[in-house]
């Protein structure tokens, strides 16, 4: 059998190594667009303030090793078109422009999506974007060429809020434009004010409602008609599927996202689809469509795929619950289950609690929000969300656990988190949660 996979990292490159482990003899043929096909794109932005040390910390494995393990990597080159009905992908050299067809017998479609950006900075010499290594190159040569002092960050999601943190350690002004009200719209309102707080108390000047409309030189002319410095500019405005390629193809896609099956399957019986650019289903509330953009998604299914094309279908995929966690600063803001939007049609509670992350008489003990929304009738937790400087990422571990096992609301009073002092409380969050809600419900 012949696997070709269009795209690396987390999804593309994922399945290519669970598969060799569990086939010797296949042929296996990844494309990427970009110069690297295995690194830590989730570190990228720790790299700017150093705050991961060495840039090779971050690079997995290389063209040569994995051609050592039996996987033929070719980078900068891009597939431009697939055939579903003759079997082969259509891929240009990007460094000689040449193009060639390559048949397949599987097809794995892992293209990731495309960072959005402004046209009034687009092409800038200053204007990056970072969603990949040598995105992280360029950025670093810029700010050291050019001495950079001051940076603007466009956009306030997860790599906005990230970059304008490292940044910001590394001794840059940064100015954050956001083109509405809302930072970290994923989150409620309520929890975005201490991240509002932090870009205060850190020196990090927020601009609300905010855009850039023209830009000379350094200087950036706001719709607002204000004029800010900008020796580098980073956008990070949201991302788009990059599934263009598939129009030649009889793939079904949704808005540019792939759904797929329990398997990973598209429509077409010997293509799959893993990463950012597939549409699948909350594990809980399975009738609503969701696309998550993370590591932790294509690794899980990149197990479940290449056990498939070994002939093992025991695992299933049951969609996701959309875990998340940031940290700014001093603080962590995280959520799990049903967006914002989702929740707006369904029938549900809201229970908050906001209590020490361990018992008060301790030192360093630091106040912790969390807040749930219960399905009346079925007593799930549809959502929930959170702010605090430490222990959050426990608390939503436990809920996330708990929903996807099927549990409900009821079961809060009976988790047993580990207890001491310095760790929690006798009665911690996640149990006091549950018993406001039983009495509310």
């Amino acid at each position: 059998m012949k696997l070709v996979i269009i795209g690396g990292l987390s999804g593309g490159m994922t399945v290519a190594s669970q598969f060799r482990r569990l086939n010797t003899t296949s042929e296996i043929v990844v494309y990427d667009k970009n110069p690297y096909v295995s690194f830590a794109n989730c570190g990228l932005p720790y790299y700017l303030s150093r705050e991961v040390s060495e840039r090779s910390d971050l690079i997995a494995r290389t063209p040569e090793q994995l051609k050592n393990q039996g996987i033929d990597v070719h980078t900068e080159h891009e597939v431009i078109s697939v055939n579903d009905k003759e079997n082969y992908v259509t891929v240009k050299n990007l460094k000689t422009g040449d193009t060639f067809d390559d048949p397949y017998d599987k097809l794995i479609v892992s293209p990731g999506a495309q960072a959005n950006e402004i046209e009034a900075v687009k092409h800038a010499p200053q204007s990056f974007v970072l969603q990949h290594l040598h995105h992280l190159d360029l950025i670093e040569q810029y700010i050291t060429e050019n001495d950079v002092k001051h940076a603007v960050v466009i956009g306030t999601g997860f790599v906005g809020l990230e970059v304008s943190e490292q940044l910001r350690k590394r001794g840059l002004e940064v100015t954050i434009l956001q083109h509405n009200e809302r930072v970290y719209s994923t989150i409620e309102e309520e929890f975005s004010e201490p991240i509002k707080e932090e870009m205060d108390k850190n020196g990090i000047r927020l601009e609300l409602n905010s855009e850039p409309v023209k830009l000379d030189g350094t200087k950036l002319t706001l719709n607002n008609g204000e004029v800010i410095d900008a020796e580098l500019i980073i956008q990070a405005i949201g991302i788009t599927p990059r599934t263009d390629f598939l129009k030649s193809s009889n793939v079904v896609m949704n808005d540019g996202y792939i759904p797929v099956d329990e398997y990973g399957l598209t429509n077409i019986d010997n293509i799959y689809a893993i990463g950012d650019a597939i549409e699948t289903h909350y594990q809980h509330v399975p009738h609503k469509k969701v696309s998550v953009a993370l590591a932790w998604p294509a690794h899980r299914l990149a197990y479940i795929i290449a056990n498939h094309l070994a002939e093992n279908d025991q695992y299933k995929h049951d969609g996701l619950l959309s875990v998340s966690i940031l940290r700014y600063f001093d603080v962590a803001v995280g959520k799990m289950g049903l967006s914002l939007k989702d929740l707006e049609d369904e029938d549900y509670i809201i229970v908050e609690q906001t209590q020490n992350n361990k018992a008060g008489y301790m030192p360093g003990a630091k106040p912790l929000s969390l807040k749930i929304y219960v399905d009346k009738n079925t007593r799930k937790i549809l959502r929930a969300s959170g702010i605090g400087e430490k222990g959050l990422d426990k608390r939503l571990d436990i809920l996330s656990t708990l929903t996807r096992l099927g549990g409900t609301v009821d079961d809060l009073i009976n988790i047993e988190v580990a207890y001491a002092p310095p760790f929690s409380s006798p009665k911690d969050i996640v149990n006091m949660l549950g018993y406001k809600a039983i009495g509310k419900l």
